[in-house]
């Protein structure tokens, strides 16, 4: 590729390209139905030969984007070479766009070289013994995703193929990728001369729909929390009723595994759990005083049918227990 000439330029062009080594040049067009993006990447600048024309290394990648068959698919090309500049040429690093960032440019690049080999490494596994993929049930709560519902959040850790797994945290991440992502499409629609109406409403309706997926399933996660939270509460209740004997769907007795394993159970339907002794406390609210205190034994207060608990005693005092933490 030669450049253009232009008489009244002179050689001072020269300058111009040694100063742009290292440095990434951007070009966006748009022609109709597609989106083309350039980066022009300047890596060294030969010496003048004798007739004073020069070399220009470049590494250059081509983005295009275009929607076909109701998709919008990419595409892209990454070559490197040598620019040709004669001397009484006048090409300017500025032809190739504006300046953009290098990270931009290594992180394009590298996508693209990640994704290359992966795809490589994918479809070069003929024999069956090196396929990776599994067969076994997945027993993890997740929803199984569309290929156009994936793409919405195609950058959350919580997303596997197209299974996305459910957490809190999970859900919440969900959402906020379909924001924007949708917001992300809204604008690309004004970066493109044509807009294929049918891939917009398979979007659209794709977003809708993984939403109230992710919705609904912070619904039956925020009732199942509130059903726990319902029931160690009624289980609490319960046992503050049984100890200061009023009437309780819990039973309290005193149980003794053998001679060194003993202490008190509290049952509450089919399920049994151990308490553990806190303080002396009495009916009225008011703290027992140590001298009261002293010399109670928890086991005195068990003496029922079945050693099952008598309640408070004559003076009101009763053993305050609590759900055993090992």
């Amino acid at each position: 590729m030669s450049a253009e000439s232009d008489p009244g330029a002179g050689p001072g062009v020269l300058p111009l390209w040694r100063e742009a080594v290292g440095r990434v040049f951007k070009l966006v067009t748009k022609p109709y139905g597609e989106r083309q993006v350039t980066y022009t990447l300047v890596r060294s600048v030969r010496e003048p030969g004798p007739d004073g024309s020069f070399d220009i290394d470049v590494s250059c990648v081509d983005i295009i984007a275009r929607v076909t068959e109701g998709k919008r698919t990419y595409s892209n090309i990454s070559k490197e070479g040598m620019l040709h500049q004669e001397a009484d040429g006048w090409l300017p690093p500025e032809s190739f766009g504006v300046e953009c960032p290098r990270a931009e440019f290594d992180k394009v690049t590298e996508a693209i070289l990640a994704y290359t080999n992966t795809y490589l490494e994918w479809v070069i596994q003929d024999l069956p013994e090196e396929r990776t993929a599994s067969r076994m049930p997945v027993d993890v709560v997740h929803l199984r995703l569309s290929a156009m519902e994936a793409s919405l959040v195609r950058h959350s850790p919580f997303l596997a193929g197209d299974l996305y797994f459910l957490t809190p945290n999970a859900i919440e991440a969900g959402l906020a990728s379909i924001r924007q992502e949708m917001a992300c499409a809204g604008r690309s629609v004004h970066l493109v001369d044509a807009v294929d109406p049918v891939y917009v409403e398979e979007k659209n309706q794709a977003a809708t729909l993984l939403r109230t997926k992710l919705e609904r399933a912070r619904t039956e996660a925020t009732q199942a929390v509130r059903l726990v939270n319902v029931e160690s509460g009624l289980r609490i209740d319960s046992l503050c009723l049984a100890l200061l004997g009023r009437p309780s769907a819990t039973m309290l007795n005193w149980i003794t595994a053998n001679p060194s394993e003993e202490g008190v159970v509290a049952g509450l339907g089919l399920n049994l759990s151990p308490l553990e002794f806190v303080r002396w406390a009495h009916v009225s609210g008011r703290q027992v005083p140590a001298a009261a205190a002293a010399g109670r034994n928890l086991r005195d207060y068990f003496r029922g049918w079945n050693h099952s608990y008598t309640g408070p005693d004559a003076d009101g005092i009763y053993p305050l227990l609590k759900p055993a933490t090992d």
